[in-house]
């Protein structure tokens, strides 16, 4: 019976959060926090100058993006026979998506799995539209088209790793189930 009583209470603290060990505190969690640093500033970097460029006329961030924006919409309305973003201005489509792309790599710097989610909704949803690298005329637009490519590329680079951040982020309780994300 004891030796019943002693298996119980060795089950019960196997489902407590553990103290962290030495790989996980001290050198090794400053390591983690600036390669997540260093992996959000390209984020970070391209939000607040969208940010920024928007403020000023003269930047000319809505001159780059409004005609791969309309692309994308005369796109989708001929999919789907309307154009769903009919209501949002092109500026505002910006902004949100600057915002997205700002707090999503401050939280991701901070460790928070919703960062990583905000970086992934955000590149997954830009991507196509920014760097449609096969909407270019292959012989006259060769070094673009190849700019664009690598940016794609580069983009679902960058959303493979955050899906690869997101199933090594540990569940609240330690459980590897349906528990919820820190």
């Amino acid at each position: 019976e004891n030796l019943m009583s002693e298996r119980k209470v060795a089950y019960r603290q196997s489902f407590r959060r553990r103290p962290r060990g030495p790989r996980e505190s001290g050198a090794m969690g400053s390591t983690a926090f600036f390669g997540r640093f260093l992996f959000a500033f390209v984020f970070l970097a391209s939000s607040v100058n969208k940010l920024l460029g928007l403020s000023d006329p003269g930047v000319g961030v809505l001159d780059a993006v409004s005609p791969r924006l309309a692309v994308a919409r005369e796109s989708l309305s001929r999919k789907i026979g309307i154009d769903p973003l009919f209501l949002v201005s092109d500026g505002w489509l910006v902004n949100c998506a600057s915002l997205i792309e700002l707090f999503g790599s401050l939280l991701f710097v901070l460790d928070f799995a919703l960062g990583a989610k905000l970086l992934l909704l955000f590149t997954l949803c830009v991507t196509p539209v920014m760097h449609a690298f096969w909407r270019l005329d292959t012989e006259t637009e060769s070094a673009e088209q190849a700019v664009e490519q690598i940016m794609f590329f580069k983009n679902a680079a960058l959303a493979g790793a955050l899906l690869v951040y997101l199933d090594m982020k540990p569940r609240v309780g330690g459980m590897r189930g349906k528990a919820k994300r820190r």
